[in-house]
């Protein structure tokens, strides 16, 4: 159990070491207003912290960081709740100030904004593809026997493609073709939908019948495009670059060759379903490229079903309160605002 000087002492550690990524000794403890012990004393104190795990000395330097253990123990029981400031608080009322009605579009914006207000680099996995359902189908004739398909989930997903048919579709009968289609179809699990439309093409083919079944190629185009590439999101990959522990390119490589992994990503990320904000430090992360760097992740849900997961990845010097701060106050509006999505 550590003493109330030891927790301030420590506390003053990881702060300054995140603000300055410089090992911190006891001479510049001395000088903060909130420790009024003398060096020797601080000196004492570390000595303990280090024995304990908690500190460690770099071996170039007569100062301490933090170790892994340390910023555990910081995380757990040091971060103090902060607001976030009236200009972040600005960014947030703006970036929800109009009603962005893709929730793809959403999850970007909502991603870079969380690595302007930390610096950090973003993931986020979009709503999971296999639990989605089917909320309405568009067909928009365009030009020259073009058509747009535009296929919206219940999550707010959009995904659409431009065919071209051999003859022009009129609006009367894209219209009614649709309103029969989402009558019979909305609803339907993504994943049984090809048979579904399949079923319901067979039954009206005698009308239009060349254009249903170019549009059925061109529905079943969309829902592979949508099985072949998950929604994944990558924000703020520049940050790195900016960080002091990663002007080693040795250190920064693995970093972003893992991000770049589709697969790798994508099981990273998946929903964590047991908290809502967890934090792996390290070695925690159980991925050797991240050894070096820390993690928050917050899985983000509508209506109480979990669907996706916002992350942010940083050094282990990482501003943990901040980070956290900021995932919370996102989460709170760009949730509202996809629940608004949902029930239009």
């Amino acid at each position: 159990m550590l003493t109330d000087r030891q927790l301030l002492i420590l506390r003053a550690i990881v702060d300054d070491y995140i603000k300055t990524a410089q090992p911190v000794g006891s001479r510049t403890l001395s000088k903060r207003d909130d420790v009024t012990f003398s060096s020797a004393t601080i000196r004492n104190e570390m000595a303990d912290l280090e024995e304990m795990g908690l500190i460690e000395k770099p071996h170039t330097s007569a100062g301490r960081i933090p170790s892994e253990l340390g910023y555990r123990f910081y995380v757990d029981h040091l971060i103090r709740p902060e607001s976030i400031t009236p200009k972040e608080a600005q960014a947030l009322k703006s970036l929800f100030a109009h009603s962005v009605n893709e929730n793809d579009r959403l999850i970007r914006h909502t991603a870079d904004l969380l690595s302007d207000l930390t610096h950090y680099t973003t993931l986020v996995l979009g709503p999971k593809e296999e639990g989605q359902r089917l909320h309405h189908l568009e067909l928009i004739p365009l030009a020259e026997g073009r058509v747009v398909i535009v296929l919206v989930t219940e999550t707010g997903h959009v995904e659409h493609k431009t065919l071209q048919l051999n003859q022009a579709l009129s609006q009367e009968a894209a219209s009614r073709l649709m309103e029969r289609l989402n009558k019979t179809l909305r609803g339907t699990p993504l994943s049984a939908l090809r048979s579904r439309l399949l079923e319901e093409i067979r039954r009206f083919r005698s009308e239009h019948s060349e254009q249903t079944v170019l549009l059925s190629k061109a529905l079943d185009l969309v829902l592979t495009d949508q099985e072949e590439r998950p929604f994944i999101y990558l924000g703020g990959k520049a940050n790195m670059f900016d960080q002091p522990e990663f002007q080693d390119v040795a250190k920064l490589r693995p970093v972003l060759e893992l991000i770049e992994q589709q697969e790798a990503v994508l099981d990273f990320l998946r929903p964590n379903l047991d908290n809502q904000i967890l934090i792996t430090i390290g070695s925690e992360n159980n991925v050797d490229a991240l050894k070096d760097c820390s993690v928050i992740r917050a899985h983000y849900s509508v209506d109480g079903v979990s669907i996706g997961t916002l992350a942010l990845i940083g050094p282990k010097r990482m501003d943990y309160n901040r980070g956290i701060n900021s995932i919370i106050h996102l989460l709170q509006a760009f949730q509202t605002e996809m629940h608004k999505n949902n029930s239009d």
